[in-house]
C-alpha cells in the first residue's frame, strides 16, 4: 500500500504545484501564497487517505474508475517479437555467485523497488542530518548576543553570505559595509520572526521522503523563492530605500555561498526578486485566479482518494428481480439501471440498495457451503458479517471465505471493552478489482457494542455494505442484544474502570480489594482493624465511621454511609477500596 500511496501524493502534490507556479507564484500576495503552499502540502498527504463525501466530485471519480475498465478491455493486446538470440554459454563454477544469483532471482519487484526507494531516503536523510548537525555546530562555538526583538546574532568569521536559522542570524561583519550590513540585519531579522525556517524544513522533509519526484525538488524552490519575497516587501515596508536596498542585495550575491535549510539575504533569486519589489500590488480580479486553483484542487482529488463505492455494469442476480422496479419499460437494461443509482452518490446509492435487498426473494436453492456461520454464499454474491460477538478466529474465517472471490478484507482497527466481552468499535477495507471500501462501526462509547458490520461482494467486482440475507441478519441481531445484556451486566465493572481513569488522572494511586469470604474469615479482624470494614454481630456490612468522608458506592450507584451499613453482609460479594494522590478514599460494594 506504500507505493500506491506516494504515487498518489505525488501526483496530486505535482498538480498543484504546477497550478502554483503557472497561475499565482507571481501575484504580491505573497502571505497567501505563503499559506497555500502549506495547503497544497497538507491536500497532498491527507486527500489520499479521506473519502470524498456526498458533496465532493464523487461522479468524476465514479466516471473515472468505470472508465478505467473499459479502456483496459479495449486496448489491444502488444506482443513484442523477440529476435532469437543465443550468445556461447557462459560457465561459471563458482557455487557462492550461483546461490545470490537464485536469491536475486527470488526477489520480488516490489522488493527491489522498496529497497531502492528506502536507500534513497537514508541517503537524502543522512545528509539532511548532516546539515543541521553543521549549522548546531556553528552556533555552539560562536559568539552570540541578543536583540530587543527576539532574533540572536552570531558572529562567524568563517560566513561569506549572511544567513537565518530560525531565530539565529549567522553574519559575519567584516564582509559588509555599514549600510549593507543595516538592510542585511532588516532581511534576515524579518525571516527569523516570521519563522521562515520552518517553511524551508517541512520542504526539505517532503523532498527526503519523495526524493523520486521532480515536482517535490521544485516545490522546495518556490518555498524559498517565496519567503526572500515575504521578507523582501517586510523591508521596504519598513521604510527602506528600495534602490539601495537593491544595490546590497547585488553586493551580497556577487560573494554568496548558500548555506541549506537557512533562508540567506543572498539567495540567488535576483532577477525575480527585484521584479517582485518593483511591481505594483495585484489587482483583485487575480483572487479569481486562486478560485482557479481551488477548484483543480477539488477536481484531483477525485483521482487520488480511496474510492469507497463500486457499482457493477451487471449487478448479481440476487439483486435483478428488485432492481427490474427501478426500469423504465419491461425490457430491462441494467447497465442503465446501475448507472442511475451512481449517479446519486455514495450514501443514497447504498441506502437504495439495502432497501431493494430488503425486497429481494430470498432464494436457497443457490447457497453454495461456507467454512464460517457468518458467511453466506448465493449465485454470485457473498454475504458476511462481523457480530459483536466475533472472535478473531470468526475474522479469519470470514477473511478467508472473501479471499476466494479475488477481494480480501482487513481489519484497520478494532476495540473490545475493557473485559474483552465484545467489540466496541471496527473499521473494515474491503478490496477488490475495481474498487474498495472502508466502513466503521462503533457503539455510543467503549463500554457500549457496536451493532455489527456487515457488507456483500461479487465475483464479478461489485461491493457493498449491509443488505444481507435474512438469516446472517437474524444471527447478528442476536449476537447484538446478547452483547448488550453483557455490557449491562459487566457495569459496575466499566464504572470501577472509569473510576480509576478519573482517579489516576489526578496523579498515583493505591488499591485493593476485599471478597466475602476475606470478611468473614480469619482475616477479618485484620481487614477491620486497617481498613475499617467488616461484618456486624446481627450480619450486616459495617464500617467504621471514617468512611463518611469517603466516597461511597453501591455497584455503580452512589450510595451513603448509612445506606451501606443497612446492607445484609449475605448480599456482599467484594469490596474495593481506592485511594488517590491526595489521600481521598473511594469504595465501591459490589453485590451479588
Amino acid at each position: 500500500m506504500l507505493f500506491p500511496y506516494l504515487l498518489k501524493v505525488s501526483l496530486l502534490l505535482g498538480v498543484l504545484t504546477l497550478g502554483y507556479r503557472w497561475m499565482v507564484q507571481f501575484e504580491t500576495y505573497s502571505k497567501f501564497n505563503r499559506l497555500l503552499l502549506w495547503l497544497n502540502v497538507l491536500a497532498a498527504w491527507s486527500l489520499p487517505l479521506i473519502p470524498l463525501p456526498n458533496w465532493g466530485p464523487t461522479r468524476i471519480q465514479a466516471e473515472f474508475h468505470q472508465s478505467i475498465p473499459k479502456i483496459a478491455q479495449a486496448a489491444p493486446a502488444v506482443k513484442h517479437k523477440i529476435a532469437a538470440y543465443n550468445p556461447a554459454p557462459t560457465v561459471v563454477s563458482h557455487q557462492r555467485l550461483s546461490s545470490l544469483n537464485q536469491k536475486l532471482k527470488s526477489l520480488h519487484v516490489m522488493q527491489w523497488l522498496l529497497v531502492v526507494y528506502i536507500s534513497g531516503v537514508l541517503v537524502l536523510a543522512s545528509h539532511f542530518f548532516y546539515q543541521v548537525g553543521g549549522l548546531v555546530w556553528v552556533l555552539l562555538r560562536s559568539p552570540k548576543e541578543k536583540s530587543d526583538r527576539r532574533v540572536v546574532f552570531v558572529r562567524n568569521l568563517r560566513s561569506n553570505s549572511p544567513y537565518s536559522f530560525f531565530q539565529w542570524i549567522i553574519v559575519n561583519p567584516e564582509k559588509h559595509q555599514p549600510g549593507e550590513l543595516q538592510h542585511i540585519i532588516a532581511h534576515e531579522t524579518e525571516h527569523a520572526l516570521q519563522w521562515h525556517s520552518l517553511d524551508l524544513l517541512l520542504a526539505e522533509l517532503q523532498r527526503i521522503v519523495l526524493w523520486f519526484n521532480p515536482f517535490a525538488w521544485f516545490h522546495q524552490k518556490l518555498v524559498q523563492a517565496n519567503l526572500e519575497y515575504l521578507a523582501d516587501r517586510a523591508v521596504l515596508d519598513g521604510g527602506f530605500e528600495r534602490k539601495q536596498y537593491q544595490y546590497s542585495l547585488l553586493n551580497a550575491i556577487l560573494c554568496t555561498t548558500e548555506v541549506p535549510l537557512t533562508t540567506s539575504f543572498a539567495q540567488s533569486l535576483l532577477k525575480n526578486r527585484i521584479k517582485m519589489m518593483n511591481k505594483k500590488p495585484s489587482h483583485y480580479l487575480a483572487w479569481g485566479k486562486y478560485a482557479l486553483l481551488l477548484a483543480v484542487l477539488y477536481v484531483s482529488s477525485a483521482f487520488v482518494a480511496p474510492y469507497t463505492l463500486t457499482l457493477v455494469k451487471l449487478p448479481p442476480s440476487i439483486l435483478r428481480p428488485a432492481l427490474k422496479t427501478l426500469a423504465t419499460n419491461d425490457k430491462v437494461n441494467f447497465k442503465e439501471v446501475s448507472s442511475k443509482i451512481l449517479s446519486l452518490g455514495p450514501s443514497k446509492a447504498e441506502s437504495l440498495i439495502e432497501e431493494l435487498k430488503k425486497k429481494t426473494p430470498e432464494t436457497t436453492k443457490a447457497i453454495q457451503p461456507s467454512r464460517s456461520k457468518w458467511v453466506i454464499k448465493k449465485n454470485d454474491a457473498l454475504f458476511w458479517v462481523i457480530s459483536p460477538l466475533a472472535t478473531l478466529d470468526d475474522i479469519n474465517e470470514i477473511r478467508n471465505e472473501v479471499k476466494s472471490f479475488d477481494a480480501e478484507l482487513n481489519i484497520n482497527s478494532i476495540e473490545y471493552d475493557p473485559l474483552q466481552s465484545f467489540i466496541a468499535r471496527i473499521t473494515v477495507h474491503v478490496n477488490v478489482k475495481s474498487g474498495s471500501s472502508s466502513t466503521a462501526k462503533e457503539g455510543t462509547d467503549r463500554y457500549s457494542p457496536m451493532k455489527g458490520e456487515s457488507g456483500y461482494l461479487t465475483k464479478s467486482g461489485s461491493l457493498g455494505t449491509g443488505s444481507v440475507p435474512n438469516e446472517l441478519e437474524k444471527q447478528l441481531q442476536m449476537d447484538y442484544e446478547k452483547a448488550l445484556a453483557l455490557s449491562k451486566k459487566n457495569e459496575p465493572y466499566y464504572f470501577e474502570t472509569r473510576l480509576m481513569e478519573k482517579i489516576t488522572a489526578l496523579g498515583s494511586s493505591s488499591s485493593h480489594a476485599f471478597d466475602k469470604n476475606t470478611l468473614n474469615g480469619a482475616a477479618a479482624e485484620s481487614a477491620f482493624r486497617y481498613d475499617g470494614v467488616g461484618k456486624s454481630t446481627d450480619n450486616f456490612l459495617k464500617l467504621e465511621p471514617e468512611h463518611r468522608n469517603s466516597e461511597l458506592y453501591l455497584n455503580s450507584k452512589p450510595a451513603t454511609f448509612t445506606e451501606l451499613n443497612s446492607l445484609s453482609f449475605d448480599l456482599v460479594r467484594s469490596i474495593k477500596i481506592i485511594r488517590d494522590a491526595r489521600g481521598k478514599k473511594y469504595m465501591i460494594v459490589y453485590t451479588n
